[in-house]
């Protein structure tokens, strides 16, 4: 009948007393052998919830079920299981209120319930502890955001491949894993496009790795890659992800992507922060950090790195406590920008400039060293294109002309916009 304890305990859960009873004597009608098989089950599941506490909420009585069935209601069967529609009331002495709520013990589990201030200032924590230090913390929700191909996902591979191969850094960021291992749900690229990804990038860090004459060199297992695991299927993706962490505990799971995953109104904001939250419940829960890739508005390139440029609800941005956003540097080929739009433990000063890396060939990022401004939005801002106009204008070209020699080059400008720049250079000599 159920086929898992999280179908049983939803159905328990989710189903008021008077449709519980009718799913059931619907099925007296049409399959008296499945109505018995799923009183059968929700008695043993109610009987495993009453130990070892006698005061503990139990399932109202079932064998008090009405002969006869409003057809109006009949519930809705989905590949021979019943689809949940609606929160069971459950029965207890001194655990239902008269409007069907359930009263919680709260006097029972205090302890594990409530925090003091004094208990937590003796704690004496000083600092967050991180995954990727400094920019992701090692519980809860955070995001990379950026526009379709921008290269959001072979950035989080790679990520995830330093992280279970026991690298010491990636894009030169210390690596504070405790499980090192990771769990990838991928949504938009199949096994055969991550089996190949995936070896371009092995393949480079191997041979990166005994070819550098530093005495950084360290022993790469290539066995390590099995504590990398990836989801393809994402149905009842989070009652599989909880089973997998009861089993093996991992430093981080990525979910590629948010929209393939969360498959109501995006524009909701209830309905993505209770999304949100049993993401966040797990990762507390089992201690790691859940990152979702999630997308921005392609129209956002022309302004300024943004958290108001992620799209649909703004809960999304609310519920995350990092945001990072990738997004292509508009001056050089192959170098993107890594922004901090938000991350609530690090101060201003690491969201206003962004870390510069560029992707080789073999699909692997490397960090340049260079750090750009937020307000470098236009071209006239690049500094080489400044030099290079400067350069022409001395030759004695007009601005016609610098605009011909440029067409076509990563420097292209117009005419207007070459005139103004030389006018700004020249002032500021003045």
């Amino acid at each position: 009948m159920f086929t898992n304890e999280f179908q049983l305990e939803g159905f328990v859960k989710n189903l008021s007393p008077e449709q519980l009873k009718e799913s059931i004597e619907f099925f007296r009608i049409t399959n008296p052998e499945k109505a018995s098989e799923m009183e059968r089950q929700i008695e043993e599941y109610n009987s495993n919830l009453l130990k070892p506490d006698s005061n503990d909420i139990q399932v109202e009585d079932l064998h008090e079920i009405p002969s006869t069935l409003n057809n109006s209601r009949e519930p809705k069967i989905i590949d021979s299981t019943i689809e949940i529609v609606a929160p069971i009331v459950l029965k207890g002495k001194n655990n239902i209120s008269k409007t069907g709520k359930k009263n919680v013990n709260v006097s029972k589990d205090a302890d594990s319930i409530f925090s003091n201030a004094f208990d937590l200032y003796n704690k004496n924590t000083v600092e967050i502890p991180k995954l990727l230090n400094p920019f992701l913390q090692k519980v809860g929700l955070a995001s990379l955001v950026g526009t379709s191909d921008s290269g959001k996902s072979t950035f989080l591979r790679q990520l995830s491949l330093a992280i279970v191969l026991k690298l010491d850094t990636f894009l030169g960021f210390k690596i504070e894993a405790t499980t090192n291992k990771v769990l990838y749900v991928s949504t938009e690229d199949d096994a055969n496009a991550v089996s190949f990804a995936i070896k371009k990038q092995v393949d480079y860090l191997f041979i990166d790795n005994a070819t550098d004459p530093s005495e950084d060199k360290i022993d790469l297992d290539l066995k390590l890659l099995s504590n990398l695991e990836f989801m393809f299927e994402t149905d009842f993706l989070l009652e599989k992800i909880s089973e997998k962490l009861e089993l093996e505990p991992v430093d981080l799971i990525v979910i590629d992507a948010f929209t393939d995953v969360f498959t109501k109104e995006l524009n909701a904001n209830i309905q993505v922060r209770q999304f949100l939250n049993e993401y966040d419940q797990l990762a507390k829960k089992h201690g790691c950090l859940i990152l979702f890739l999630h997308h921005i508005g392609k129209n956002t390139l022309r302004s300024a790195p943004s958290k108001d440029s992620i799209i649909g609800s703004q809960a999304f941005e609310a519920k995350m406590r990092v945001v990072l956003e990738l997004r292509p540097n508009r001056f050089k080929s192959n170098h993107k920008d890594l922004w901090v739009l938000k991350a609530n433990f690090l101060d201003a000063s690491f969201k206003t400039k962004s870390h510069e890396i560029k992707m080789n060939n073999d699909l692997i990022f490397t960090a340049t060293g260079e750090r750009s401004e937020k307000t470098q939005t236009s071209k006239s801002a690049n500094p080489l294109l400044k030099d290079k106009v400067l350069e022409l204008k001395s030759q004695g070209l007009s601005y016609r002309k610098i605009e011909d020699a440029l067409k076509g080059t990563d420097l292209e400008i117009g005419k207007s916009a070459i005139a103004e720049l030389v006018k700004k250079s020249t002032s500021s000599k003045g």
